[in-house]
């Protein structure tokens, strides 16, 4: 087997992107086509549901409680599904047994890196539009005025992981097609579904730490004031005690 050009691969990478997107955005539209019941629910919106049940529990345990929690979960279940979705979707071409084709899109840096910073740059948008833009660049600098390094650490850890992995794989099952034409590669393809998922899953879940991270400084702050407000109560009542005894006491004096 000659070895691919670096240009058929970059164009094998950037087709393989289009298709995975083309296919989940075909399946959303059939899935989301019809109507939808919750009396008697088809089918096809027992599947939907099913896929997204993961997402919306893990947007319900991050959601702050307040009027804005149905806000919050509506904006975090689709983000943390479509990076899911995607990735998992991409790491599964390398389980076609099709030579040069078969090449994932997550197994180039570019990539990984675009999904990386897609990752934390929504999450600093999510928690603009939670806690205000104020509230989230004061974060990237207050109290530790090097916060906004950790961004871009953790863009470089998200990319690298995903990128080492799937890379790494897709080379293994190269190299061992190069010399076994039958047998061990259909293993390597199958067996290629098990980090595909996982490294999926794992893309997602880093992702909602983030984001936890981020909708935690809200529940924080909601706690703050209330415990603003308890700390004020009994002071509000001392002070009125303490003018009702002064009241009486004014009162007491000219009658002695």
């Amino acid at each position: 087997m000659e070895a691919v050009p670096k240009e058929v691969g970059n164009l094998v990478v950037m087709v393989n992107t289009a298709v995975v997107g083309g296919a989940l955005v075909a399946a959303g539209a059939w899935l989301a086509h019809g109507r939808l019941s919750a009396v008697e629910p088809s089918r096809r919106q027992h599947i939907g549901e099913a896929a997204l049940s993961f997402f919306v529990g893990k947007a319900e345990s991050m959601a702050p409680r307040g009027e804005n929690r149905e806000r919050v979960i509506r904006i975090v279940v689709p983000f943390l599904a479509a990076f899911f979705m995607f990735i998992i979707a991409s790491n599964m071409i390398v389980v076609l047994p099709v030579p040069v084709l078969n090449r994932p899109p997550t197994s180039h840096f570019s990539t990984t890196l675009t999904l990386a910073l897609l990752s934390v740059v929504g999450t600093l948008v999510i928690s603009a539009r939670v806690r205000g833009v104020g509230a989230t660049v004061k974060h990237l600098f207050w109290p530790n005025p090097l916060q906004w390094v950790s961004e871009i650490t953790d863009v470089l850890s998200l990319s690298l992981r995903l990128f080492g992995n799937i890379a790494g794989e897709y080379m293994t099952l190269v190299l061992v097609s190069l010399y076994a034409y039958i047998g061990i590669p259909l293993v390597l393809h199958a067996l290629g579904v098990i980090p595909a998922f996982v490294q999926a899953l794992v893309f997602t879940l880093l992702t909602t730490s983030f984001v936890a991270s981020a909708i935690s400084h809200v529940k924080e702050h909601q706690r703050e004031q209330a415990e603003a407000a308890q700390s004020a109560t009994p002071a509000v009542e001392e002070g009125a005690e303490t003018a009702q005894a002064q009241t009486g006491t004014t009162e007491v004096l000219p009658a002695s």
